[in-house]
């Protein structure tokens, strides 16, 4: 037999071998790139499954129902009612005048708070009075304070349930937010807003609307001095109506103002009282 037979005869049964082991490692190989972490085989997604996937729609959400009156504006806070520091009842006290000129009268709004009972305080130590407008959901917080109020010979008015802008209501709305106010004969709108709208709703329900003459300005705290001055200046005079506030925020500043606001009132020959009929 020729050489180069016997050399081809010898080398086909190892091709063959050398054919049958490739073919093993490319499976092997095959497996172990599309297995997963615990070794089972994990199959991949063809393109034409994965573009056959039905997209999930959420429902359209349904429309919420008209109301026949707008839903009002959420009440104004301008500060927080908790006080900084505690408050201690003033020792300074003033008699009024034995032959007073005139009344000037003192009102109080957006209260209660734990800052009026240190305002009653001052008004029994200089056997004054005065008026709080007071807001019904505040006296749901503090609900010993209004009879505590009128114990001391002091009154209150109705400020509203919310102390919204009534202007921006309707007759409806109005009407809801007096009758949920504090029970009084006197109403005061809030910020002094008010149109023939919002009286004639007042005169409706039976009640005197109560502005006022001159405005200290003390929610911004202009300082004890300035609220001195504004509450005793020469807008002041007998009959004047006096607006500051015992509750809305910090009434710090009011409270140590008061002791010398009455005392310069007594000097001016003044008393100071609540307004009658509220």
């Amino acid at each position: 037999m020729p050489q180069h037979e016997s050399t081809r005869w010898v080398h086909a049964p190892f091709n063959g071998l050398l054919l049958a082991a490739l073919v093993l490692g490319v499976a092997v190989t095959a497996t172990t790139e599309n297995s997963g972490d615990n070794g089972s085989v994990v199959a991949s997604p063809s393109p034409v499954a994965s573009a056959s996937r039905t997209v999930e729609r959420k429902a359209p959400t349904a429309k919420p129902r008209r109301t026949k009156e707008p839903v009002p504006k959420k009440p104004v806070v301008r500060e927080s009612m908790t006080p900084s520091t505690p408050l201690a009842p003033s020792r300074k006290s003033s008699k009024p005048p034995a032959n007073p000129r005139g009344i000037v009268y003192l009102t109080f709004d957006d209260g209660p708070s734990p800052y009026t009972p240190a305002i009653l305080d001052v008004l029994r130590a200089t056997r004054s009075t005065a008026t709080f407008f007071e807001v019904g959901f505040r006296q749901a917080q503090h609900p010993a304070t209004p009879a505590h109020v009128r114990a001391r010979g002091s009154n209150i008015g109705n400020h509203t349930y919310s102390h919204w802008d009534l202007t921006t209501l309707t007759p409806a709305e109005i009407r809801s937010q007096v009758a949920r106010g504090p029970r009084s004969r006197c109403v005061r709108p809030p910020f002094g807003a008010t149109n023939p709208r919002v009286q004639r709703v007042f005169r409706q329900q039976g009640l005197r609307q109560v502005l006022w003459t001159v405005d200290t300005l003390d929610w911004k705290r202009p300082g004890v001095t300035h609220l001195i001055e504004a509450a005793t200046g020469p807008k002041v005079r007998a009959g004047s109506i006096v607006l500051m506030h015992d509750g809305g925020g910090d009434r710090s500043q009011t409270v140590a103002a008061l002791p010398r606001i009455i005392a310069t009132l007594h000097q001016r020959g003044y008393v100071v009282r609540r307004i009658p009929g509220c």
